[in-house]
């Protein structure tokens, strides 16, 4: 009998080790830069796991016995390094303060002074992680952090540095096997490896830290357009390492690293919430702060009456919209006016705080009465009363409400609502164009085809009207205009320049304070990006002076029609074109003998020009906010600038305008991420809240050089949307740290660029509850349904995973002039683009045509370009 068990038993362990082989084999080719090498229930199990580092708060501990200061512990799933590492305990009052500890009772804090750092065999202190077991996948790596008298030397008189690699945050990466693995990653940006495993940047250029109060802080290598949180090919455990190599000292808590989403595709990240039944207030945009009661209310065959007891632009804009969307249903009749209607079946009343309805609603006034834009939505009996304390807020209460019209029943899917913006300015981008004497200069435009292109300028000026009415149902409130519009000669920007603003600011004005348009304006756009001053003709540097009447003339010249048409920003640029000194950028200097002649350097002449602009602004216009881009807009174009940008901005922060508001577009161009580190930067020597310049709706997608998914990471581009909602991670509390306005770089004109909007409405209208998946699934159902939604999101999925293989191929051939497609690789080219357009045919049943043909160009394009490349 044991004879005749063994054989089955050895048949089953052959078995099994024969599947472990062929398992390994699969996840062998697992691999980071290609997401669907992975399976997508292995991707989905890891996320599900959430943060995977043990004892994340080091509250599991045992201590030791210690007179005071807490050196002898023993942490769970920790080791500590070096002789500095104490543990905090908010218990023991005589000798930590609450302030030691961010999350629980315990916090790491290590604590080093210039007589214990040495310049040579100088090791950090700090804790070790045990093995955290993961994929060669994305993660996100963040933890809090606090630092004071961080000095980044060994001896002040020997060498003065920054602070690098002295808070040393570090991963350690292994194999299967627990072997450490090469930690240095490839970066096509610039066709190196770089250190992958160091995670403290966000302080590594910081000359040196006084203070930093608890903060959030994302653990990365470098900022975009490198692919953060990647694990090396083969990687299957880390060790995290938290530590101080300088002296100072560094508390650290609460530490979390997960896989991240940008390990799943669009539609693998979406799928499930076309699976599920949704309320119209599930799918309100922006989504409002509070909804509660929720109630249908039934109008077939009822009367409903519209009652407004003020008269004012925005209150008229909101009866106008109601009686809009209301009197599409069937089966409902519908009365307006300023008197109370007993008759009606159901009354819809909007009213500033006033009696009646002052008293009665008291509570619900006071809850907004701080919150500029804020309204609420309230019912009782037969009546649904609409209260703000401004007639903006009214106006926004009516876009709510009618969010909640359902047009097949008739009815209304109801709830109470208490509501307010987290930003008060949030903004979209009017056409971009190309005026008449910079395309006359053009030598490859035939006459023509200049006029073909000024006939569609009209058309999309009358397009541009329109969408006013668009982006302010959605709570959008500032329209900029692009200063590449202006052109090189931005002094005459032309005809065409004054029709935009006097056109769409006349339809603005149809609702009163509600919405409004911003011009910018960049005095320096004559000069080519970022040139050299010492390669300028002597042309140049005349066409503008900060010091001379002639220049600010410009200026004047180049406003006033935008102000005469009634925009109410000016947003002066100094980004990208002013002139630099040296063979690296960031040091930028004066470039006219007048300027250099009267001003100490250039924050000088630019805050005579900014003071000037605004006296001139508050005497002739009065009421306009002003906005100015310094040139060192970012983190990254700071640290260029080798200490002149902090000398730059004490010179102009400290004497410039309080109502000047300064604009920031984060740790680099494109930020995908802003922690507190990023902040506090920009912050403290802008010494004042920074307005974000936000460039990442393009970032993932884009195409140039120091771009992202498709040029840098060819295979990562399955990850990448052509209806990218608004994403990127940002601490708890952002809107508290910035300006109150925020400005998406994004261009508004097309549709999907709106679709894009919707969900940059929501977030910055609720930062907190906002979700950019689910965000951009209420867009896309608003504009095309759920079903059609979804269909876009797979014609994406075909997009893209054609791009993957145009990507693959254009980066080959980068490297490789002599690259030539093979046969299999044109065959399997020309199954995708079947598929592509298959895709493509099935939205047929989409009722947006100017959409589709949007996605039917940028379809082409693409084919066109794999087309090019293989020589086709």
């Amino acid at each position: 009998m044991q004879k005749r068990i063994s054989v089955p038993l050895v048949f089953i362990l052959f078995l099994s080790l024969l599947g472990c082989c062929e398992k390994s084999n699969k996840s062998s080719e697992w691999t980071s830069m290609n997401p669907e090498s992975i399976p997508l229930s292995v991707r989905q199990t890891e996320y599900n796991k959430k943060n995977l580092v043990p004892n994340p708060s080091f509250e599991q501990v045992e201590i030791g016995e210690n007179d005071s200061l807490i050196y002898r512990f023993k942490l769970s799933n920790w080791e500590t390094i070096g002789k500095n590492v104490q543990l905090t305990d908010i218990d023991r009052k005589e000798v930590y303060e609450s302030s030691e500890v961010s999350d629980g009772d315990h916090a790491i804090k290590i604590v080093r002074t210039f007589e214990d750092v040495k310049e040579l065999d100088n090791e950090a202190n700090g804790v070790l992680s045990d093995y955290i077991e993961v994929i060669p996948a994305n993660y996100d790596f963040f933890f809090d952090i606090r630092l004071e008298n961080i000095v980044p030397t060994s001896y002040l008189d020997r060498f003065q540095n920054r602070v690098g690699k002295n808070i040393d945050i570090h991963l350690k990466f292994y194999d299967g096997n627990k072997q450490e693995i090469d930690h240095g990653m490839y970066f096509e940006y610039v066709q190196k490896k770089i250190d992958n495993s160091f995670k403290g940047f966000a302080f590594a250029n910081f000359f040196y830290i006084d203070r930093f109060d608890w903060g959030r802080v994302h653990g990365e290598s470098w900022v975009y357009p490198f692919s953060e949180g990647d694990m090396p090919d083969g990687c299957r455990y880390i060790k995290i390492f938290l530590g101080l190599k300088s002296s100072g000292t560094m508390w650290v808590d609460n530490v979390d690293f997960r896989l991240s989403k940008w390990s799943m595709t669009p539609l693998e990240r979406m799928d499930s919430l076309f699976e599920k039944q949704y309320h119209l207030t599930d799918l309100m945009i922006p989504k409002p702060k509070r909804i509660f009661n929720p109630e249908k209310i039934d109008l077939r065959n009822k009367a409903v009456s519209i009652i407004s007891t003020g008269n004012s632009p925005e209150v008229k804009a909101a009866v106008v919209l109601l009686q809009s969307k209301l009197g599409k249903l069937q089966d409902v009749s519908l009365k307006t006016g300023q008197l109370s209607d007993e008759n009606s079946n159901l009354q819809i009343i909007c009213t500033g705080n006033q009696e009646p309805y002052k008293t009665k609603y008291q509570k619900d006034f006071e809850e907004i009465h701080d919150k500029e834009q804020g309204y609420f939505i309230r019912k009782e009996n037969n009546r649904i009363v609409l209260g703000a304390n401004s007639p903006t807020g009214i106006y926004y209460a009516a876009t709510s409400l009618c969010q909640l019209i359902d047009h097949h029943q008739p009815s209304i899917d109801y709830a109470d609502i208490t509501d307010y913006p987290d930003f008060s300015g949030r903004s979209t981008l009017m056409i971009n164009y190309n005026n008449r004497w910079t395309l006359e200069r053009d030598p490859s435009l035939s006459d023509s085809a200049i006029q073909a292109i000024l006939s569609q300028r009209e058309t999309d000026l009358k397009k541009q009207v329109e969408d006013v009415d668009f982006y302010t149902f959605y709570k959008i409130n500032n329209l900029y205009s692009y200063y590449f519009i202006q052109s090189t000669r931005w002094w005459m920007p032309g005809d065409f320049y004054k029709r935009l603003f006097q056109e769409v600011g006349k339809r603005c004005a149809v609702y009163g304070d509600i919405i409004h348009t911003a011009v910018q304006i960049n005095p320096y756009y004559h000069i080519n990006m970022e040139q050299r001053v010492d390669t300028l003709s002597d042309s140049l540097k005349l066409l503008f002076s900060h010091a001379s009447n002639e220049g600010f003339e410009k200026i004047k010249m180049a406003l006033k029609p935008a102000l005469d048409g009634g925009a109410k920003t000016v947003m002066v640029c100094a980004d990208d074109y002013i002139p630099h000194t040296g063979i690296i950028r960031g040091e930028y200097v004066l470039f006219n003998k007048e300027d250099e002649d009267r001003f100490t350097n250039l924050a000088d002449a630019q805050n005579f020009m900014l003071t000037r602009l605004r006296n001139w602004l508050n005497k002739e216009y009065k009421n306009i906010r002003l906005e100015f881009v310094p040139a060192q807009y970012n983190n990254r174009f700071i640290d260029y600038g080798m200490g002149t940008a902090e000398t730059y901005f004490r010179d102009l922060a400290g004497h410039l305008d309080p109502s000047v508001v300064l604009v920031w577009t984060g740790n680099t161009i494109r930020s995908l991420s802003y922690d507190h580190a990023d902040i506090r930067r920009a912050t403290d020597l802008y010494r004042r809240k920074p307005m974000i310049w936000d460039n990442s709706p393009y970032a993932r997608l884009v195409e140039t050089v120091n771009g992202g998914y498709p040029i840098n990471y060819p295979e990562k581009s399955v990850l990448c949307n052509l209806f990218e909602p608004f994403d990127i991670q940002y601490p708890d509390n952002f809107p508290d740290f910035l300006d109150t306005r925020y400005y998406s770089n994004l261009g508004g004109f097309g549709e999907i660029n709106k679709i894009k909007y919707l969900t940059f409405a929501d977030f910055t209208w609720n930062t907190k509850d906002y979700d950019p998946e689910f965000s951009l699934f209420k867009a896309l159902t608003q504009f095309v349904g759920q079903d059609n939604a979804r269909l876009l999101l797979k014609f994406n999925e075909a997009y893209f995973s054609f791009v993957t293989d145009w990507a693959i191929l254009r980066t080959k051939k980068a490297h490789d002039s002599t690259f030539v497609c093979s046969p299999q690789q044109k065959e399997k080219a020309e199954q995708k683009m079947k598929i592509l357009k298959e895709a493509f045919s099935a939205l047929d049943g989409i009722r947006n045509d100017a959409l589709k043909k949007e996605l039917e160009t940028t379809m082409n394009s693409k084919i066109e370009a794999w087309n090019k490349l293989c020589g086709e």
